[in-house]
């Protein structure tokens, strides 16, 4: 009995050991396994915190030296909790779904990279704006390179949209996304690169189309990722729009001051005599050279309103105009009403012939007369240069007859006069020596539309 006992007990002892062993064996097995499984827990990294050159701002750091999956993350971090949380699920997403493609690779000789970058510009006294470009790289020919971008009140914490920068109003983003439009088609170097199919669909004036923002100083930029909008030579575009050009699009907050024109020091009697001649619609070939040589007899100065579309065929013309030390302005592109167009279409008319003046004469038009006159505070808000009218209408345009251009003048004229003329006109150019003979005559000194704006009443 007592050895059947023994023999039991023997049994027993060995059935547990054999059990716990197998036990462990088989938990050893499951952690084997399971390590075969890479996330971003199972990766070393050396995670840091250091302070940056801008007050309240820290950099943090994720870098992992990972034979497969290496990567390096740098991102922002301020004492703002709902910004900090922002900002880290966007790094945790893009982290986790790069360890993910990597596990589902195939082939596990593939080598990735995970690469985000941060750049940090500051904007007036309490506004940052964090640039995060990630180049992420899991067995493709090439890497795919994104943007993400916030934009912060740093007073307060708070992350600011587009929405709240262009002041929740939609007038003001169809006018921005006309720019942003303008400025990719007029861009030389994605002329042949860009998708327009993907350019007109990525510049809708939808608010989703323009949260990739950031102002870098002077300049509120525009971020699309590699292969959005043109092909992968062009890289990722980048649209820089001056703040000077879209501030009034802006929220008050966001907006720079303006210099206003002051009124020019004068010397001697400030009821001088002055008068500024204007001429629309040209460029002309032949009226526009006879009227510049006129003008060259007399000494005088002059402001030329020209069309896009004629500067875009005569730009040597335009030029002309700017060598003898005239003013050159914008008269739209090709002379609609624009009180009849969208706003986004008004707009486009400024915008365009605004490109096409500055690639000609490689600066930009310092006035603009809306065709006809035809104008409202919608159009006027949009359009960041003096927008200018006349004081006299000769209707060159409507008698076409070189000897009714003077007494049109003698009959109109006061001083600080802004006069309206066509340098399309053979009728214009045949008259305008009369013209100029008698306003000389009478002791008026011939200055630009720029010049003499300070000195008429508002």
């Amino acid at each position: 009995m007592i050895d059947f006992l023994l023999i039991g007990l023997i049994i027993t002892l060995t059935t547990i050991i054999l059990v716990i062993i197998l036990s462990k064996d088989d938990f050893k097995f499951q952690k084997i396994s399971a390590s075969k499984e890479t996330t971003s827990d199972s990766i070393k990294s050396n995670l840091s915190t250091e302070s940056s050159a801008f007050p309240g701002i820290r950099i943090v750091s994720d870098v992992s030296n990972d034979k497969r999956t290496p990567f390096a993350i740098h991102y922002p971090e301020t004492d703002n909790k709902a910004f900090n949380d922002a900002v880290l699920q966007y790094i945790t997403e893009s982290k986790e779904n790069y360890l993910s493609s990597m596990n589902e690779t195939k082939d596990k000789e593939v080598m990735g990279e995970l690469n985000i970058s941060l750049e940090t510009f500051p904007y007036q006294k309490h506004y940052y704006s964090f640039v995060l470009t990630k180049m992420l790289y899991t067995g493709g020919a090439n890497p795919e390179v994104s943007t993400k971008t916030f934009f912060i009140n740093h007073e307060t914490g708070g992350l600011i949209s587009i929405e709240a920068l262009l002041n929740n109003d939609k007038n003001n983003l169809s006018a921005l996304a006309t720019h942003v439009r303008n400025d990719l088609q007029k861009n030389l170097k994605l002329k042949d690169e860009l998708f327009k199919e993907d350019l007109i669909k990525s510049t809708e004036p939808k608010w989703s189309n323009f949260n990739r923002f950031a102002i870098v100083d002077d300049s509120l930029q525009f971020y699309f990722d590699k292969y959005e909008i043109a092909s992968g030579t062009a890289g990722s575009p980048i649209v820089k729009l001056p703040l000077s050009l879209i501030n009034p699009l802006l929220a008050s907050d966001f907006q720079i001051p303006m210099e206003k024109p002051t009124k020019p020091i004068t010397i001697g009697d400030p009821n001088k005599k002055r008068i500024a001649l204007t001429f629309d619609d040209g460029p002309h070939p032949k009226v526009t050279e006879q009227i510049l040589n006129t003008l060259d007899k007399y000494h005088a100065k002059a402001t030329f309103f020209m069309l896009g579309s004629r500067v875009q065929y005569y730009p040597d013309i335009a030029r002309d105009v700017l060598a003898r030390g005239h003013e050159i302005g914008n008269h739209s592109w090709n002379h609609p009403v624009l009180t009849k167009l969208s706003l986004e279409s008004a707009v486009n008319q400024y915008t365009s012939t605004d490109a096409e003046i500055e690639k000609a004469i490689n600066q930009k038009p310092t006035v603009f007369r809306p065709p006809y006159g035809a104008t409202n505070d919608a159009i006027n808000a949009q359009i960041p240069i003096p927008v200018v009218l006349w004081t006299i209408d000769t209707l060159d345009w409507k008698h076409r007859n070189a000897q009714q251009l003077l007494p049109n003048v003698k009959n109109n004229l006061h001083n600080n006069a802004i006069v309206l003329m066509h340098d399309i006109h053979q009728s214009t150019a045949d008259g305008l020596d009369a013209v100029l003979a008698y306003l000389q005559g009478q002791g008026y000194e011939f200055v630009t539309v720029s010049e003499i704006l300070p000195y008429r009443q508002k």
